[in-house]
């Protein structure tokens, strides 16, 4: 859906501390076999913080769109550097949400990920900027830190899909 200038929306990182979460779904043979609705075996994969500045307008894939830089922080030394693109949101629907995060430095260096989602609105903030108050999506380990390239940072295989959830703190 492209959004118009009336009903389109500006996700807003700024003033606001973000807390990040991935997960692995891991079903059993016999979790595979179950009928909708049955749980299913998962398990935490990383955690941390995603500390950014603001978003600026841009056009992504022609269509009006933002940028934003920051990085996901899981320990002292530890984290990795994040470029955001994505399209605004409309109306009441999320705007997208694509990002990169690669090591720059120490243990993370070299590893790449890419995570690929959308940026929910705060329903009363539609009006005045469309804050953010999540973003949910999948994240994929692209290629390990330079010292084990063939894993990622949480000890899984390269290729690993997992999903992800950044919240802000005053919305968790």
């Amino acid at each position: 859906m492209i959004a118009t200038d009336k009903d389109s929306w500006f996700p807003g990182f700024e003033f606001q501390d973000w807390f990040y979460q991935s997960y692995l779904v891991l079903p059993t043979p016999e979790e595979v076999d179950d009928l909708p609705g049955k749980a299913v075996t998962a398990r935490k994969w990383a955690r941390g913080e995603f500390i950014c500045g603001q978003a600026f307008r841009s056009t992504v894939n022609d269509s009006d769109g933002y940028v934003l830089d920051g990085r996901l922080s899981f320990f002292p030394g530890v984290e990795l550097s994040v470029s955001v693109k994505g399209a605004l949101g409309s109306g009441k629907n999320p705007a997208q949400f694509e990002a990169t995060g690669i090591g720059v430095e120490g243990p993370t260096k070299g590893a790449i990920y890419q995570l690929t989602g959308w940026a929910f609105p705060i329903e009363n903030f539609l009006n005045t900027g469309g804050r953010s108050m999540s973003i949910r999506g999948s994240v994929w380990a692209v290629h390990g830190p330079d010292s084990k390239p063939d894993v990622d940072l949480g000890g899984m295989p390269i290729g690993t899909v997992g999903t992800f959830v950044i919240v802000s703190r005053g919305y968790a």
